[in-house]
């Protein structure tokens, strides 16, 4: 199971739109199912500093940072999975690190979290 597209740091001026993308390739058969989620998560370049996290990490529920929030949510059945990220017109406050994770549901021993983080500078 990997990430096929991933997400980049990229620096965006006031009102320009952006995009982020991501995709995300299971390992199993193709009949289970995948859910790919965004979270923003507020300046915390800090806290990616100090935590060193490799691409395809499997992460617990709860390592989530408090400040947080989920974006977008998208579930499919099947081994691929994409979805682009748009922000329109973003402002300064906009800007932080999104987070791309995948839920890859084709483990029998329970879900595997995945993810991929970009920083957004406006």
């Amino acid at each position: 199971a990997m990430f096929t597209e991933v997400p980049h740091d990229m620096t965006a001026h006031r009102g320009q739109d952006v995009e982020m993308a991501c995709s995300f390739r299971g390992a199993g058969t193709p009949s289970y199912s995948l859910e790919i989620q965004w979270w923003y998560i507020r300046n915390h370049v800090d806290w990616m500093d100090k935590q060193p996290w490799t691409t395809n990490e499997v992460a617990p529920e709860e390592e989530m940072p408090k400040d947080a929030t989920k974006i977008s949510v998208v579930k499919v059945v099947g081994s691929n999975i994409s979805h682009k990220l748009r922000l329109s017109r973003v402002k300064p406050s906009d800007e932080g690190t999104y987070e791309c994770r995948v839920i890859d549901f084709s483990d029998g021993e329970g879900p595997r979290h995945h993810r991929v983080r970009a920083y957004l500078q406006v």
